[in-house]
Formats: C-alpha cells, structure tokens, sequence
C-alpha cells in the first residue's frame, strides 16, 4: 500500500513538472496591415518550433520556423505582408525538452480592425445610419414644402420673385451630401465586419463613383444657383418697372 501512495505520489510530481504548454483554441485577433507575433509557453523545454503556419484555406505560408526564446516564452513574428485578407489561421509548434515532445496547433484571426464586433458598437452603427436616414427624409420632407417657382397669374405673367425657391436645389445638395455619408459608412462596416471585401467593395466603389462625380458637378451645381439668382435680381427689377415678365408653369 505505501509503495502504491509513492508511486501515485511520483506521477503527481511528473504531471507537475512536465511540459506546460498554451492549449487554448486561438491566441485572439490581430489588426489587418498589422505584424502578427504568433508564440508558445513551455516551463521546462529546451526548444520549440513552428512547424506549419497557415492561411486562409489551408494555404501553407511558413513551414520550421525556429522560435525566439525569451525565459519560458517563445515567440515569432510574422510581417503584415503576409496577411492581405482578413480570416481564420492557424500555426502548429512542437515544443519540448529531451525527454518529451508536445505538438499541437493554434489559431488567430486577423480583422480589418483587429476587434470583434460587440453589441454597443452594433448599436451604435445601427442608430448611425438610421440617424442619418431620418435626417435624409426630413430633408426630402422639407424640399416638398419649398415652392419651385414664382407666384404668376394665369397668363403665366411673374407677380412676384420667391425667393425661397433657390433652397430647393441647396437641399437637394445636402440630401447627396448624406447619401454619399451613408455608403460611406456602410461600405467602411462591411469591410470591417465581413469575413470578404466583396459586398464593401461594392459599396466603396460606388462611394467613390459618386464622389468623383460630385467633385465635378459642385462648380456646375453653385453656378447653376448663382445664375438664377441674379436672374431673378433681374427680374425682379423689370417687374419694379412695370414690365410684364414670363414666367414657366
């Protein structure tokens, strides 16, 4: 019976001081155009290797790499030159001393901003663009009440300028104005939050088509709107005059 305690005594101590390694499914995630510092923790070994590192699809972009021991930690640094996608990878070590050898694998991801969405920031994208989608209808809501022309008559003869008529077109820059925010945001949260830049892709490109026409049409959008006002300074003058100006039903 004592012989049994000692022997169940020495494998407790074995266990003990064995190799101690990181067993855990993934080591956390890391930011994208970002280096990644994969690594392993052992008590008592004399050398450690990363025999494979992975990509995405199983796609092999490192194989023995020697690691760099620092106490019991040993590590290796990957350059963010290899990570062009965000996704799931993986690396395997083998670690051990003379007497024992572990071997395992481990995971990292790499995001666009190195976090997982949570649900305050969920919350906070969310009200976002609906903030901005509310302000869009107020907006449109607001232009249906601005008249577009000049009070005439019948005959289509201009009884007095409105001048509240040139806000139509300043709003209908500031509702483009929010369209061109809300694919901004959008596109910049997909791209940040989907496993594939296809979808943000696609929102950012249209993004930019509309900005680029927006960097052209401004100078054509503020002359369109100073040549009608002084258009109407005109008319209006005329009209001051006792001329009969036409206008357009």
């Amino acid at each position: 019976m004592i012989k049994q305690i000692i022997i169940v005594i020495i494998l407790v101590l074995a266990v003990i001081g064995g190799i101690s390694l990181v067993n855990g499914e993934s080591i956390g995630e890391f930011q994208l155009n970002e280096d990644v510092q994969i690594f392993q923790t052992c008590n008592n070994c004399t050398t450690c290797n990363f025999t494979r590192v992975m990509g995405l699809n199983n796609r092999t972009l490192f194989t023995n790499v020697s690691a760099i021991k620092d106490g019991t930690y040993y590590y290796f640094n990957i350059d963010a030159d290899n990570f062009t996608r965000v996704g799931d990878y993986t690396y395997c070590y083998s670690c051990g001393n003379s007497a024992d050898i572990e071997t395992g694998c481990l995971d990292f991801t790499v995001t666009y901003t190195g976090g997982d969405l949570t649900l305050q920031m969920s919350i906070l994208y969310i009200s976002s663009i609906i903030f901005l989608i509310f302000l869009f209808v107020l907006v449109i809501l607001f232009i249906g009440t601005l008249p577009s022309k000049d009070r005439m008559d019948e005959e289509g003869t201009i009884l007095q300028i409105n001048q509240l008529k040139h806000l139509r077109p300043v709003m209908w820059g500031i509702a483009w104005v929010l369209i061109l925010v809300m694919l901004f945001v959008i596109s910049n949260i997909t791209i940040a939050y989907l496993p594939t830049f296809m979808l943000g892709d696609l929102f950012f490109n249209f993004y930019t088509i509309l900005f680029w026409m927006t960097i052209v049409a401004t100078p054509l959008w503020f002359i369109w709107i100073f040549t009608n006002v002084f258009r109407d300074r005109e008319f209006k003058r005329m009209i001051e005059r006792g001329v009969d100006m036409k206008g357009q039903f």
